[in-house]
Parts: structure tokens; sequence; C-alpha cells
């Protein structure tokens, strides 16, 4: 009888750990460069130009600005069901945006806006 019981909290402690890694997925669809605008979150204008880039390690780079002004913010990111989840390195500030990918366009949910990113060829 203890073996038996011992079995089952061993399957159930496995399924547990499965099901906690499937919610940490990966979308090799997100990785690269994504070019894109940055809008305003009151007036809906273009603020900026915008490079995102998501590495396989798991580095989230915003590339904001050209020439003299760009500017590189890092992060670190992970994917919880339609979410990326971001930790800015120098702030810690999290962020959480619903996003989806069709074709080769990243839409980014973030504060009521709808932002659109192109994937960059490499």
């Amino acid at each position: 009888m203890k073996h038996k019981i011992r079995h089952i909290l061993m399957i159930l402690g496995c399924l547990v750990a499965l099901s906690c890694n499937s919610q940490k997925k990966e979308d090799d669809k997100l990785i690269g460069k994504w070019q894109g605008g940055l809008k305003d979150s009151k007036t809906g204008g273009l603020i900026d130009h915008i490079v995102l880039e998501f590495t396989n390690d798991g580095k989230f780079l915003q590339h904001v600005g050209e020439g003299q002004m760009k500017n590189t913010v890092e992060s670190t990111y992970e994917l919880r069901d339609d979410k990326i989840i971001t930790i800015e390195k120098d702030t810690k500030e999290k962020a959480e945006s619903k996003y989806t990918i069709k074709n080769d366009t990243l839409i980014i949910l973030y504060e009521g806006m709808e932002n659109k990113y192109i994937k960059l060829k490499q």
C-alpha cells in the first residue's frame, strides 16, 4: 500500500512539473528582430521608431530611436499563454502584454494600444 501511494505521488509530482514547464512555452516565431513604431497611449500618435529583439536565451532588447539618438533598453522575457512578460534589467520593472503573430507581423497589445511590428529579414 505504501509503495502504491509513493508511486501515485511520484506520478503527480511529474505531472505538476510538466504542467509548469508547458506554461513557459517557447514561440520560435517570436525570435528575431521586429520593426515598428511606438505609439503614445493617450493620443495614439507615433512617438518614435523602435526595433524589438527577442533572443533564444530569454533576452528582450528594445532599440528606440535612430542614429545618435538610438537608445537600447535591456530586459528579459518569458511567455505565458498569449502574453509576453518582461522584466527590465536596470529598473526590475515588470510588464505584461498580450501578443499575436500573423505571418510576418507581431501585434502587441499594451495599455490598451495595439502596436504592430514587421519581422526584419536576417
